[in-house]
């Protein structure tokens, strides 16, 4: 292992969450080895988010679909002192057999699947399964990084500072971000849940909702159902462009979310954010920062906190949490962190 590798490689292509984890451990590899050069290999929503990042030098782009030939061009003549691989699926693995170098960190076997180990020829020491940010950062600590206090520094142009502001602006009171939906429909939280909170936290504390989310049809179904069950207006910003998404959740006050990728950019952000958890362990992928505002319904006792961190699931928990559980923590989030600026 090169006590001061020259060229680092990343791969984490997907999963907004996931990606601004592994922002954290950029930042760290950045800090650890400050004239590296580094290269993370990523598709392109992920990348609209990190794309302003001043740590890496370099950036290789490749569609989901049908990408491998422009990856291979992108590669061709590339070799990296070390190549990270913090993915565990098939096709992060088969990045990772394109890229050159002699270096190649992942997971201990115990922690892989997908032949994640056999893409690799360096391996984290075996650790029981923790939460998903700590294991990213186990990298650093592989490769002797010390001293670093993770942070994202997500940088937003001049430009989307303004749009944020203006948008802050426009509406009646500060806002109260909600995200609606995620990617899984058994990690959301009930429109008619949604409906109500909005109404109260608009009447208990001058907030003004917002429906944060993206532009598909699911979404926009569920949207219309929550503005129908609302008892006031409701302002809708559901958006196509990620960085859209990322300057309307930099502008609220507080915003509520499932586990999901605007939860974890929000966090990043330094907004706070009451993050919603039932069907998931909050232990393995909940939000790193804002841990007094966690709602947590999958560990109900001090026995589900004392057992293994599994990726087992609970369909159907996420309508036992309860509106005035979030008007709580709402309450908290404006309490005990003040607004920024």
């Amino acid at each position: 292992m090169p006590a001061e590798p020259g060229s680092i490689c990343v791969i984490r292509t997907s999963a907004l969450g996931d990606v601004v984890h592994a922002l954290a451990m950029v930042n760290g590899l950045r800090h650890g080895f400050p004239r590296a050069r580094i290269t993370w290999i990523l598709h392109p929503v992920p990348y609209e988010v990190v794309r302003r990042q001043e740590s890496v030098d370099r950036f290789i782009v490749f569609p989901r679909r049908g990408g491998w030939r422009e990856l291979r061009r992108q590669l061709a003549g590339e070799r990296f002192d070390v190549c990270l691989l913090p993915q565990v699926s098939f096709k992060a693995g088969l990045v990772a057999a394109l890229v050159r170098s002699p270096i190649k960190v992942g997971f201990d076997f115990r922690r892989s699947r997908e032949l994640h180990y056999f893409f690799t020829n360096r391996h984290l020491p075996p650790r029981p399964a923790g939460h998903v940010f700590d294991q990213y950062l186990e990298f650093l600590s592989f490769l002797g990084v010390e001293g670093y206090q993770p942070r994202w520094d997500l940088v937003l142009s001049r430009e989307e500072h303004a749009a944020s502001e203006v948008f802050a602006e426009n509406l009646p009171g500060p806002p109260l971000g909600l995200v609606i939906a995620s990617s899984n429909p058994d990690k959301d939280w009930p429109a008619a849940a949604f409906a109500r909170l909005a109404d109260e936290a608009a009447t208990l504390f001058g907030l003004e909702p917002v429906l944060l989310g993206g532009p598909s049809p699911r979404e926009a179904a569920i949207a219309r159902e929550i503005v129908r069950r609302a008892r006031r207006p409701l302002t809708v910003a559901l958006d196509g462009p990620v960085r859209t998404t990322m300057l309307k959740l930099a502008a609220c006050r507080v915003v509520v979310a499932p586990d999901t990728g605007p939860l974890h950019l929000a966090v990043a952000l330094g907004v706070p954010t009451v993050g919603l958890y039932a069907y998931s362990d909050p232990r393995r992928c909940g939000p790193v920062l804002y841990k007094d505002l966690l709602v947590d319904h999958y560990n109900s006792s001090d026995a589900d906190l004392a057992r293994p961190i599994t990726r087992r699931t609970r369909t159907g928990a996420m309508a036992t949490i309860t509106v005035e559980e979030v008007l709580g923590r709402i309450e908290l989030a404006l309490t005990r962190y003040p607004p920024k600026g």
